[in-house]
């Protein structure tokens, strides 16, 4: 084997050596990679499931709002209907003077 062999063959040995290392390098990167989307995916899972539970809360709000104005109304309409029964007791007493 000549000399230039040899140094092509120490070249390629060296490449194929560098190129190893980087595939491993890569490896363990991708490991890294796939193990944060996992935490990723459960972090979006946890996020949907409080989303829920926020958006649960705010529709039973609404409704609990919904009910206190209808009792507020419904005191005002008494209390203008018995001021309307005054006013036409006040008037049946002034006409059967």
């Amino acid at each position: 084997m000549t000399d230039q062999e040899k140094n092509l063959l120490v070249d390629f040995k060296l490449k194929v050596s560098q190129i190893i290392a980087k595939h491993d390098l890569l490896k363990k990167e991708k490991g890294q990679l796939l193990e944060k989307i996992g935490n990723l995916e459960g972090t979006i899972i946890r996020l949907r499931q409080e989303n829920s539970i926020i958006e649960q809360k705010y529709e039973n709000l609404k409704l609990a709002k919904m009910l206190n104005a209808s009792d507020e109304e419904i005191k005002d309409a008494k209390n203008r209907i018995q001021k309307l029964v005054r006013e036409i007791d006040k008037c049946i007493a002034l006409l059967n003077k």
